[in-house]
């Protein structure tokens, strides 16, 4: 009778912990919710449009990676040289083809960023170049507490790096100081 109780038990707590992290739901041990009363402020969308308007002045620019890694395994595509025929997709004549995936967190805004992944190290073809991420500071809104008094969330102004295409770019030559010197007529940039 006593095992069966126990399994009985184990069940119970097993289910009820298995429902409340369905539901997000968070208490402390008094029973009293947190976080789940506070709600997103009404002007949320008016500031991040005020935050990216910023953005588009300027003052975040595109910018490149100079080293970077593929997450594992290359997919066949990094094999094969491009094709250039009349029905060839965008993906198959670039040198560098990447694929588009979903960002999301909770606690930012937006919640969703599209984002590019470089799909091969080296470019396609015999060109010797490498594929390389382009790198785009997002403004972004992060959610950083809930206001107990307003019950509202509070947030901060931020940016995130996001991926927003891969280029094919020749390896780095390095110039040797002591040869570019021996002119007294040459500058050195």
């Amino acid at each position: 009778m006593i095992p069966c109780l126990n399994t009985l038990f184990v069940l119970i707590v097993g289910v009820g912990i298995g429902m409340a992290k369905r539901h997000n739901v968070r208490r402390h041990l008094s029973g009293a919710w947190t976080d789940k009363h506070c709600e997103e402020p009404q002007n949320l969308k008016e500031e991040l449009s005020a935050w990216m308007q910023i953005s588009m002045n300027g003052q975040f620019d595109d910018m490149a990676l100079e080293e970077w890694s593929t997450n594992g395994k290359e997919p066949e595509i990094c094999g094969k040289s491009p094709r250039a025929e009349g029905s060839s997709t965008i993906m198959e004549r670039a040198l560098c083809p990447w694929e588009s995936r979903v960002n999301f967190q909770e606690s930012r805004e937006p919640k969703l960023i599209a984002e590019s992944v470089c799909l091969c190290r080296k470019s396609r073809g015999s060109t010797g170049a490498f594929c390389m991420p382009i790198i785009r500071k997002v403004p972004i809104l992060r959610r950083i507490s809930c206001d107990r008094s307003t019950g509202l969330w509070n947030y901060v102004r931020s940016t995130e790096l996001i991926t927003v295409g891969c280029h094919s770019v020749l390896p780095r030559t390095q110039r040797n100081v002591r040869l570019a010197n021996l002119s007294s007529d040459r500058v050195v940039v």
